[in-house]
């Protein structure tokens, strides 16, 4: 004797699956940020590769293992808060303990670098 599927299951099925696809759908946001975007550089004063994890605090974005090489400069583009300046907090994600790694809240200007060792 084969097992047949509930009968209750097949008719809740059909609005479950629309229901996640509508909250699927509405995660998605087409609208541009309310002050646009600021463009600015992580730079790696260090002497080994670093890796971080930004939030940006205007829009709410996480950006996890954030690679900046030694001794280099990367480009990150976040939300602009109403003065044209990004709002972040960042930490190291690996190899350090909670007291020698604190998370640290910056504001930058465009086209400025943020040096972290």
């Amino acid at each position: 004797m084969l097992c047949q599927p509930n009968r209750y299951f097949i008719k809740v099925k059909s609005p479950i699956i629309f229901s996640a696809a509508l909250l699927l759908f509405g995660c998605q946001s087409s609208t541009p940020p309310e002050f646009g975007m600021v463009d600015w550089y992580i730079a790696n004063g260090g002497g080994s590769s670093i890796t971080l994890t930004i939030y940006d605090k205007v829009c709410g974005r996480n950006y996890y293992r954030f690679r900046v090489a030694r001794l280099s400069e990367t480009p990150i583009s976040t939300c602009a808060n109403e003065a044209g300046n990004a709002e972040i907090r960042f930490s190291r994600t690996a190899g350090y303990s909670v007291s020698a790694n604190p998370v640290r809240h910056d504001v930058i200007s465009s086209n400025q670098s943020l040096l972290v060792e």
